[in-house]
């Protein structure tokens, strides 16, 4: 577990540092070009600071939205590497435990491995973060 939470830890500061690093050519092009509208007197200073303010809480909801949702999607794809290499390893020894190669036959090994993909079950999308109920009438 404490590894886990080190390991969100760096993900964390990883997007963290990312983000912090990012250059905003937009931004800088935005505030010159309402510049040049409250110039012209197209635009008032109030009407400017108004949209200021709100385009820069935009771009603080997309960062503060990626530093929440990036680390923990590191995390699962991480988990998720790990548990197929385990699956791997396990259906390895499956094998290896099994009979000869050439006294198992097809129907055996599909008896025994076959998953059926019709049946209703939940299923897991982005490492527990949100949870989809399938149906056999949706597939």
């Amino acid at each position: 577990m404490a590894t886990e939470n080190a390991g969100g830890s760096a993900y964390a500061d990883l997007v963290g540092g990312l983000l912090d690093a990012r250059t905003d050519p937009a931004t800088e092009r935005f505030d010159a070009e309402l510049e040049v509208f409250v110039t012209n007197g197209t635009v008032t200073p109030a009407a400017a600071r108004t949209l200021r303010f709100w385009q820069r809480a935009s771009l603080r909801s997309l960062v503060d939205h990626a530093r929440a949702v990036l680390p923990p999607a590191l995390a699962a794809l991480e988990a998720a590497r790990a548990e197929s290499s385990q699956t791997v390893s396990a259906e390895q020894e499956w094998w290896s435990q099994a009979r000869d190669v050439s006294e198992v036959s097809d129907d055996e090994v599909s008896e025994d491995r076959t998953i059926n993909l019709r049946e209703r079950r939940s299923r897991l999308i982005v490492a527990g973060l949100m949870e989809s109920e399938t149906s056999t009438d949706e597939q």
